[in-house]
């Protein structure tokens, strides 16, 4: 499949050609916030962050696939919560079954992994999560997870205390 990381500065033009060859578009929204917290250069980032969010609004209504990824290497992942991708998601216009989605089903398709991942099906891979609370309520719940399978094996679990 064909993406566009980042995508800063896309056209309206620029997406309605996403559109008509099917293009996905990953953001990558975290990477940028993380960088305005360790620059001074806050104008800049202020427009940059207007600039994605009417994007991402436009990117939505014209119905270009959005994929959920968070560009994990360009900051330390150690201090930055890559599930903050799904609340500015949100944050942008979203739904939060939107966001889930954009992280599940639509990467997953988007890496042709659709047969064995993206959704919880008998015969694809076990690789879960759950939170405590509710993300459709509250997105920021996936950046509290209590649970992990990968494979079908538990690497966390911290529900049953």
């Amino acid at each position: 499949m064909d993406t566009i990381e980042h995508g800063d500065g896309l056209t309206d033009v620029l997406m309605d050609e996403m559109v008509r060859k099917g293009v996905y578009w990953v953001p990558t929204l975290t990477i940028d916030r993380s960088f305005a917290t360790a620059t001074r250069r806050e104008e800049f980032w202020k427009k940059t962050f207007d600039l994605q969010q009417a994007n991402f609004t436009t990117a939505m209504q014209k119905g270009v696939k959005i994929a959920l990824g968070t560009d994990a290497g360009g900051f330390d992942w150690k201090k930055v919560n890559q599930a903050r991708e799904f609340e500015y998601y949100v944050n942008y216009g979203m739904t939060p079954m939107q966001a889930i989605r954009a992280g599940t089903s639509v990467a997953s398709e988007l890496l042709g992994w659709s047969e064995t991942a993206g959704t919880v099906e008998a015969g694809k891979w076990a690789d879960l999560v759950a939170v405590s609370g509710d993300p459709l309520e509250d997105i920021t719940e996936l950046q509290k997870v209590k649970f992990v399978m990968k494979g079908g094996v538990i690497f966390k679990d911290e529900l049953r205390k």
